[in-house]
């Protein structure tokens, strides 16, 4: 039976959409069902990815759909849809680049939630400089063989599939000899170590990849093409978690993630994953009332700001749709990830001004059961995942404001040769990691 109130409709500003997702909740929620057949009756309604086209597994909906179908399945009691990177990223990219057997093979299992992804493209020598990667993807009749490292890969361990980048062409200029990869994880020549940070989780990952195999037919957008498949994706990534984007980290898709085989109704009842890493303008507000410190002076200024930020932010946002409507919206993109940094680091800033000392006990002791503590331990976080906030700028300077861009040396020069002179090349396609680092930790595939 449904919990929803009268006044959640007349309070959501798609009110419309938001009665039609509750009217469909009413007659088809059943939270008898596996969370896999739950969700594979969601993404058959569309209400997946509402936002894309019906032949494509949506609705036909607007960009911010999304949102108001997940905040409705949440007000319901209903589990909501799946997420995680795989929507969040590569479908879309897919559906951008790929070929219709990829497409079909692809996602469904990712709009369904039968299918987990993680992000393979940062390698510790390729950061900043994404285009520098040196993991290589050598063909073998239909077949890559793909030798490297990744790291900073988030939830590697849970995902089935990773968006890897790979260099398959040293006789090139690096940005063009660079090839997507919907890339298994599941086999052996893959080790995943994971990366304690210091919020006490291990979100984030290394890879190491010695002789995997990908299969030619899930080489995304064409050998070669990978840097254009590449700014899809990071425009996908930016626009999500920018301010104002859909939040797509809802439960755990995939096996490893531990639903499929759940009773729908259980995990319903689950928070959401990561929710305590970051402070809303609704948290730090209910802070601030509750509190004497609310009434300072500065501690209200800070708030003033948060407040322009969020609505500053949002704003954005809605920019970004409207030019993404025109094929354009990657300068708003950088933009819109350069304030949700600023939310983020302004809001846990105001939680220990208010808190004091308080704010830095972890859990049990900690005010909400150490929230705020951990907030505050992972923000400094929105200033690198998603490109760092000095990439973001540059590409902001340079494709929007249209400024100079910084001499780059060796530009135009075949990558192989620029490794050379730097002493590396030896080192690549050998199968040998180049950073001399045995994993103690081995997770094989």
């Amino acid at each position: 039976m449904s919990d929803v109130k009268p006044t959640d409709s007349q309070s959501h500003p798609n009110s419309e959409l938001w009665d039609e997702v509750v009217s469909w909740l009413q007659h088809n929620w059943d939270p008898n069902l596996s969370v896999d057949e739950w969700w594979q009756a969601v993404a058959k309604a569309g209400w997946t990815a509402p936002h894309l086209s019906a032949e494509q597994g949506g609705r036909g909906l607007t960009r911010r759909s999304p949102t108001t179908v997940r905040s409705a399945f949440a007000a319901h009691g209903s589990l909501r849809p799946p997420g995680g990177l795989g929507l969040l990223m590569a479908a879309p990219t897919i559906l951008t680049h790929g070929t219709p057997d990829q497409i079909a093979r692809h996602v469904p299992p990712i709009l369904e939630g039968q299918s987990a992804w993680c992000q393979l493209f940062s390698e510790p020598g390729a950061g900043s400089d994404l285009a520098g990667l040196t993991t290589r993807a050598q063909r073998d009749g239909d077949t890559w063989i793909i030798t490297g490292q990744k790291v900073w890969s988030s939830q590697a361990r849970e995902s089935d599939h990773g968006m890897l980048l790979a260099r398959t062409d040293l006789s090139v200029a690096k940005h063009a000899g660079i090839s997507w990869f919907a890339f298994p994880l599941d086999q052996p020549g893959v080790t995943i170590r994971p990366l304690r940070e210091m919020t006490g989780d291990a979100v984030f990952n290394e890879i190491f990849l010695d002789g995997a195999v990908c299969s030619d037919s899930d080489l995304i957008g064409g050998e070669g093409n990978g840097w254009a498949v590449t700014q899809t994706t990071l425009h996908f990534e930016r626009t999500g978690i920018g301010a104002g984007g859909a939040h797509a980290g809802f439960p755990a898709p995939g096996p490893k993630g531990g639903n499929l085989g759940r009773r729908a109704g259980d995990a319903a009842l689950d928070p959401i994953p990561g929710n305590n890493l970051a402070l809303s303008l609704a948290d730090i507000l209910e802070l601030a009332r509750s509190s004497p410190r609310g009434r300072d002076p500065l501690v209200r200024q800070k708030v003033a700001k948060l407040v322009t930020f969020t609505e500053t932010g949002q704003w954005n946002a809605l920019r970004g749709k409207a030019e993404a409507a025109r094929g354009g919206g990657q300068g708003v993109a950088n933009i819109g990830k350069l304030a949700q940094t600023r939310i983020m680091k302004l809001a846990a800033d105001i939680a220990l001004d208010i808190l004091g000392p308080d704010a830095l006990l972890t859990a049990p002791d900690g005010s909400q059961g150490g929230r705020f503590a951990q907030a505050f331990v992972f923000s400094p976080a929105s200033s690198i995942y998603g490109g760092t906030d000095e990439i973001q700028r540059n590409v902001v300077a340079e494709r929007s404001l249209g400024l100079p861009r910084e001499p780059v040396p060796d530009k135009g020069a075949p990558f192989g040769e620029v490794l050379r002179r730097m002493g590396v090349l030896t080192s690549l396609g050998s199968g040998q990691r180049t950073d001399g680092d045995q994993p103690t930790d081995r997770r094989d595939h």
